[in-house]
């Protein structure tokens, strides 16, 4: 229950993280039971999705009816927010300062300091004061969330658990793949989830020498000597050594190379085949060549394939059920109240 919270939450916070302009002079795009949603706050809210949606997804996937999808998505977003703001009233619903104050400090400690903090603050252009009118309206709609909501949902039986887990388990012994409703996406997920924990395993250490598709001859050239160098030291120095100095692969290096627990079928065949047959403290003398570079791997721990039990998984298994019968019943509950709502939209992208 308290992680449907927290994905509310967040996904609140990610919606108004903007605020629209006080003083608003320009055209009413639409309105939810008489509070207009104006041009100017629906851009403020859309056109930094937009940029980052223009850098993400390739230009000539960038189609005037994608766009349109995306505003229409915004649209209403802005709409839900607006419905859920007045039933929050309706319901006379109050956040404490305490509750208030508690949420701040929760988004404090994801800073490394105050004066980081204030900085954000102020690269999103927002005071304190408007900071925490919105988290506070944040906070109101978990409550009404709550009592309205998530009161009204029940975890899922154990019969149910153990249906699905029965379910998924099936489709991992007959290697079932196809989908063909929502509850079969639920169990075909957790069966390739249930085939991933129950296979090889191996924790690897990595160094990356970048040469992507189409590299230029100079950047052939600079890739191959550092894999010269690389090699020379790995004769002299730990591997975790040389990879904090040499990889290239910015994550990982923040970590002498290691890229962690991995299944047997997570990594590109040409990879997956050569580190599952190494054994354990071996690496490949001779690079792994991909499209995006060269590879140096090391084998740190192996992990032999294992029975997964249903005692072993049902907690995961009740989670996402009870997560799955939130988002339905929320979906519910927003509908009833637009379409008890007067919305008007005045304009058709």
């Amino acid at each position: 229950m308290k992680r449907f919270c927290a994905v509310l939450l967040a996904m609140f916070f990610m919606i108004g993280n903007i605020l629209a302009t006080s003083e608003v002079l320009d055209q009413t795009l639409a309105a939810v039971n008489g509070t207009p949603i104006f041009v100017s706050e629906f851009n403020s809210v859309f056109l930094p999705i937009l940029e980052q949606y223009k850098q993400n997804v390739p230009i000539t996937e960038q189609t005037e009816e994608k766009v349109g999808k995306l505003k229409d998505e915004i649209l209403n977003q802005k709409i839900e927010e607006i419905i859920l703001k007045q039933e929050v009233k309706k319901q006379r619903i109050k956040v404490l300062k305490k509750e208030m104050q508690d949420a701040v400090d929760d988004v404090k400690k994801k800073f490394k300091s105050e004066a980081e903090f204030k900085a954000e603050l102020k690269k999103e252009n927002i005071t304190i004061a408007e900071f925490e009118k919105k988290l506070t309206d944040q906070l109101a709609n978990v409550k009404l969330i709550k009592q309205s909501v998530e009161a009204n949902v029940k975890p899922p039986t154990e019969i149910e658990v153990k249906d699905i887990y029965d379910k998924a388990a099936a489709r991992v012994k007959v290697k079932k793949t196809d989908i063909s409703s929502e509850d079969d996406l639920i169990i075909a997920n957790f069966a390739n989830a249930l085939k991933r924990a129950c296979g090889e395993h191996v924790r690897l250490r990595q160094i990356f020498i970048s040469c992507p598709k189409g590299a230029t001859a100079v950047q052939v050239k600079s890739a191959q000597e550092k894999i010269v160098a690389v090699k020379k030291e790995l004769q002299k120095k730990s591997f975790a050594e040389v990879a904090g100095q040499y990889s290239e692969d910015s994550d990982s290096k923040q970590r002498k190379g290691d890229l962690g627990v991995i299944a047997k079928g997570d990594l590109f065949p040409i990879i997956n085949n050569a580190v599952f047959a190494m054994k354990v403290g071996d690496y490949n003398r001779e690079p792994i060549k991909t499209e995006a570079g060269y590879h140096f791997f090391k084998v740190e721990e192996k992990h032999a394939s294992r029975d997964i039990t249903f005692d072993d998984v049902k907690n995961d298994i009740a989670g996402v059920l009870y997560q799955n019968k939130a988002r339905k019943a929320y979906a519910e509950y927003i509908n009833d109240l637009k379409s008890k709502a007067n919305i008007k939209i005045n304009k058709i992208w």
